[in-house]
């Protein structure tokens, strides 16, 4: 927002974030409103599935290798030889295929006894053969998708991943709603978008970069990427693992409404951080090697809170009365657990954005320390609280997981790289969102339209706050006024077309 910063990194991260917004605004848009027919036609016990699907998926996956490509923009922008960077880019696309080949290989013969372990006495093992070789496919996105993001193609990326939603709902209706076969149902719609997609994408990756692989880019791949296997079983844990506890000490539907709860913390991440993301990952190494890289990392920390607590404090404000409206009653005790969901996934935002000197001294074994810590910590938890407290506890639980991970990766992360992050203006930005969002949760339950309209002058508090509570520059009020008098000129600057964000 300020010219000392024209045409800088941070502007790339307007002009691309923006793009990358609105993709995901439209794919999370169709998802949502599909939402009234899935708690419509799956009951609880039938969500509840899916959910243990996906965690059991994300077990297969972590063995699979899934972080195997972590290194991909670390790596591409050590090197600025063309030649090397295009056999990394294909010796990690045939690491992946082969190491998901392998793992979905071995849970497809095995689908009979590990669905009696996940599902219990009544279990159908085609939803593990189902669910096996859609992960099998899913390999051929990772890479491609990697490449357009490093080279900041954001329409492309955009539209495929749009494209791929447009085409699994549209599959979800026809199996679901037209021909009613239930859960195979989804998962015949990924499988189906996966080797659709995955395959074209694989297809116009080796157009440009070939298939020339190189001894000493698997090397680095699997040397920076390996440590993440243990990250992941780390992460499964405090992000999936409560699902299993919650099915023990409740029901599967139990889970199916504690599964819907979660959507809305990866909703956060999907909306308040990855369309920063999209562009920050791969460009905050290239920030790395500039003499101002302490004003950019400083000042890209308070622009992507700002929008990270904002997307947080209007899901919590309007969250209950979205349920209320667009999901059958039973599923409807899920918008109590949210907020406290969401909290967890701020300290995730933040773990993800101050990684960077874990990444940039290639010492990823320090985020499976964290992550092993942070697990130790919601096992803890699932065991005390998820008994008493069932989803309530599953979430309190995750809070003090992600917090510990945090607080363990910034500490570290600083120590090898020191970076200047302002805190001041974050700290007051989540203070004030606390304040809106606790007192919006203590509000009667009031009809449809008077709760909006409360829930909306909470908002509008909200937004007054952060004008006048010390979050904001003069630079950037001045911004905002400029968009207010002429939009097309103030966002020609904010992407890139005049100044630097």
């Amino acid at each position: 927002m300020s010219g000392n910063l024209a045409a800088g990194p941070l502007a790339r991260v307007g002009r691309h974030g923006f793009v990358y917004a609105v993709g995901i605004f439209l794919g999370r848009a169709v998802a949502f409103c599909m939402l009234p027919v899935y708690t419509r036609y799956f009951t609880p016990a039938d969500y509840g599935t899916l959910q243990l699907i996906a965690v059991t998926f994300e077990v297969v996956s972590i063995v699979a290798g899934s972080r195997l490509g972590a290194g991909i923009f670390h790596f591409y922008h050590k090197t600025a030889d063309a030649r090397s960077r295009r056999q990394l880019l294909a010796t990690a696309l045939v690491i992946m295929a082969v190491s998901y080949a392998i793992a979905s290989g071995a849970t497809f013969l095995a689908a009979p006894p590990l669905a009696r372990l996940v599902f219990g006495p009544h279990n159908d093992p085609d939803l593990i053969r189902i669910a096996a070789a859609g992960l099998c496919f899913e390999s051929l996105l990772l890479v491609p998708m990697a490449y357009l993001q490093v080279r900041e193609r954001s329409t492309q990326f955009v539209a495929i991943n749009t494209g791929k939603l447009v085409l699994q709902v549209s599959l979800n209706i026809l199996f679901v709603v037209v021909l009613n076969i239930g859960v195979k149902g989804v998962l015949y719609s990924t499988l189906i978008a996966n080797v659709m997609v995955g395959g074209l994408v694989t297809v116009l990756l080796v157009r440009d970069v070939g298939l020339s692989l190189s001894r000493s880019a698997a090397r680095d791949v699997l040397r920076f990427g390996l440590p993440f296997v243990g990250t992941q079983i780390g992460t499964f844990i405090t992000t999936y693992g409560d699902r299993y506890f919650v099915q023990r000490a409740a029901s599967v539907g139990a889970v199916g409404i504690y599964g819907l709860a979660y959507q809305f913390g990866f909703l956060l991440i999907v909306v308040g951080v990855l369309p920063f993301h999209g562009v920050w990952d791969p460009l905050r190494f290239e920030i790395a090697k500039r003499p101002d890289r302490d004003k950019l990392y400083a000042r890209g920390f308070v622009y992507f809170n700002l929008v990270f607590i904002s997307v947080a404090v209007g899901i919590a404000l309007y969250v209950h009365d979205f349920i209320r409206v667009m999901s059958a009653p039973s599923f409807r005790s899920a918008a109590d657990i949210i907020p406290v969901i969401l909290l967890a996934y701020i300290f995730q935002g933040w773990t993800e954005h101050q990684n960077l000197g874990i990444l940039i001294k290639e010492r990823t074994e320090r985020i499976t320390w964290a992550n092993w810590v942070a697990a130790a910590v919601a096992l803890a938890g699932y065991v005390l609280l998820i008994p008493r407290l069932h989803g309530l506890g599953a979430a309190l639980a995750t809070v003090a997981a992600f917090g510990v991970r945090q607080w363990m990766v910034y500490a570290m992360a600083q120590r090898l790289w020191p970076v200047p992050y302002r805190w001041a203006p974050v700290v007051r930005l989540l203070l004030l969102a606390t304040v809106v969002v606790v007192v919006a949760m203590l509000l009667p339950t009031y009809g449809l339209l008077l709760s909006l309209a409360a829930r909306t002058a909470l908002l509008g508090l909200y937004a007054v706050g952060v004008w006048f509570g010390g979050v904001l520059t003069d630079s950037d009020r001045a911004f905002v006024r400029g968009l207010l008098r002429e939009p097309g000129a103030a966002l020609t600057a904010f992407t890139g077309g005049g100044t630097g964000i």
